[in-house]
């Protein structure tokens, strides 16, 4: 059996493939307005999603669905 070869690219690479993609799909304006909205935040997201889903187990998070679902269900009637 042949198993092609997996290319990892450095992310300097990942980043100029992107900006090319970019510039290409949404042209030079597009791809500036872009940049200039891009905000990466701050803040560990990790450790914070952490504190505020502790209360949560799947039990409950099923019953959210369920009556997200119903809620749904009887807009639509």
């Amino acid at each position: 059996m042949n198993i092609p070869k997996l290319e990892l690219k450095t992310d300097r690479e990942i980043q100029q493939l992107a900006y090319t993609v970019l510039i290409r799909e949404l042209g030079i304006v597009g791809f500036i307005q872009f940049i200039q909205s891009f905000d990466p935040g701050m803040g560990d997201y990790t450790k914070e999603r952490t504190q505020w889903q502790a209360h949560l187990t799947v039990d409950s998070i099923v019953q959210m669905i369920q009556e997200d679902n119903e809620v749904n269900l009887a807009n639509k009637l």
